[in-house]
């Protein structure tokens, strides 16, 4: 038997929240000492915070300082150079920083004991699925991730990556990546936090949706085919109308997420979408791995830099303004987190897509997402190759599968592809007309995709169905 989630994640301010006072920084000294000689954490990091700033030197010392209380050590962070460099070359000069965004990180980061007085945050769950905060909360979490002074979810595993300290050092294996993420922070910072009138009248919420218990009675409903669209772009990115933002409203797109949901250190179609959108970033601390029936809805964040490209071959731009509704449109911004089956760690000499379970698996989990929005808020679902990178899926299969959860709920699917994909997008729009005219339903597009042979090789599936039709 597992072990049971936890409930709640601690916040910093909580008497709970406890430390060795290892520079003498608690105002009543050793009084405040418990049995373990540990501390209260709070007072000691608004003592911390008191000291004027003015330059990167101090700035990091005050990061070290953080870190080494709370954790013996400053690392991940190491020589702190990316972290510098990204704060000279994101504002006029590093001195806007020092004297104007600095002094609003310190103002959000000791308004947390108002902002959540509720104390401790849920954490995600069946039970407790939906958490909505309003930006200046979210802002305040943000802020606390970049000083680092937040613990381990009690769900992680320790390595570092439930703050901002895992981009701070020169020494990462994709520093292009890294340095958009920091870039996106710095400009969070600047054009986000340091303007009052965005702080209020938005909500950013984050929702964990399971498999309806009546899911099988669901399958069982034979509805219409969706339409489905394939797109060929010269390359990805990240524009407002990629992110389904700015196009008119309904629109959500897929996130091909690891069970851990979160950023990192590279350029994972994850990593990128969390990494640009800081808002997004307070995932990983109230956030329990996803379960097979279970996938993470987030909406409201804001990106902040425009990526292009993808793996090793990124360049990261500047954010262009949506075309309707001005920044106001990225509130109805709508994130899907699905984990893909991990398709690479099969090696059985058969195509795993083809597996009945994982099949079976795969629409469930994309319906799940799907129908996180049944109150009629989102209409069309874009995804890219979902599962087909570093997973190893078969994108002929998987579209497909995705394909039919949309018409299970009743969206739209749009396909998007890089031109190294075109053949595939064509094959899959040829197919795909083909079968809406051929096929009475989901139910029958169901049978057919559970009938499909596992000798199939990987590119094969569509070529068979079309086959079929014929």
């Amino acid at each position: 038997m597992s072990p049971p989630q936890p409930k709640f994640y601690l916040l910093p301010f909580s008497p709970e929240y406890k430390c060795t006072d290892r520079f003498s920084l608690h105002p009543t000294g050793d009084q405040a000492q418990d049995e373990n000689g540990q501390v209260p954490f709070w007072p000691i990091l608004e003592a911390i915070l008191c000291r004027p700033v003015n330059s990167t030197t101090g700035l990091v010392d005050i990061l070290d300082t953080i870190s080494v209380i709370l954790r013996a050590t400053s690392q991940p962070a190491g020589d702190y150079e990316l972290l510098i460099d990204a704060i000279a070359t994101s504002f006029d000069t590093a001195e806007v920083f020092f004297a104007k965004v600095w002094p609003r990180i310190v103002d959000i980061a000791l308004q947390m004991p108002g902002l959540f007085q509720n104390g401790p945050i849920p954490v995600l769950s069946r039970e407790n699925y939906s958490l909505p905060f309003s930006r200046r909360q979210i802002a305040c979490l943000v802020v606390h991730q970049f000083l680092r002074t937040l613990s381990l979810p009690p769900f992680g595993d320790d390595d570092g990556m439930h703050d901002f300290g895992i981009w701070y050092s020169s020494q990462q294996r994709h520093p292009v990546a890294v340095r958009g993420y920091l870039r996106a922070l710095m400009l969070y910072f600047g054009d986000v936090l340091c303007d009052e009138k965005k702080m209020d009248g938005w909500v950013v919420e984050y929702s964990l949706h399971s498999l309806p218990e009546n899911y099988d009675e669901i399958s069982a409903q034979d509805r219409p085919l969706s339409e489905l669209k394939v797109v060929v772009v010269e390359t990805y990115d990240t524009l407002p109308g990629s992110l389904g933002v700015g196009d008119g409203d309904g629109q959500a797109v897929v996130i091909s997420a690891n069970r851990v949901v979160g950023f990192g250190q590279s350029a994972t179609q994850e990593e990128v979408h969390v990494g640009i959108s800081p808002e997004a970033c307070p995932i990983v601390l109230f956030t329990p791995p996803l379960g097979d029936e279970q996938v993470l809805k987030v909406r409201g964040a804001q990106a902040m830099v425009n990526v292009v490209g993808k793996g090793r071959d990124i360049i990261v731009g500047s954010m262009l303004d949506p075309q309707q509704g001005g920044d106001a449109a990225w509130k109805f911004r709508t994130m899907l987190f699905m984990d893909a089956l991990e398709l690479d760690l099969v090696n059985d000499g058969g195509l795993a897509d083809l597996d009945p379970g994982n099949r079976e698996r795969e629409i469930a989990k994309a319906y799940t997402a799907f129908s996180s929005s049944l109150d009629g808020t989102i209409s069309e679902i874009k995804t890219g190759p979902w599962g087909c990178g570093a997973f190893g899926g078969d994108p002929e299969v998987k579209m497909l599968l995705l394909w039919l959860a949309s018409s299970m709920v009743g969206v739209n699917l749009t396909v998007v592809c890089d031109y190294e994909l075109q053949t595939f997008a064509r094959k899959l729009e040829d197919v795909g007309q083909t079968l809406k005219v051929t096929m009475l339903g989901t139910v029958s597009m169901r049978k057919l995709l559970m009938e499909l042979p596992q000798a199939l090789s990987r590119g094969q599936t569509l070529e068979w169905l079309e086959n079929e039709s014929n």
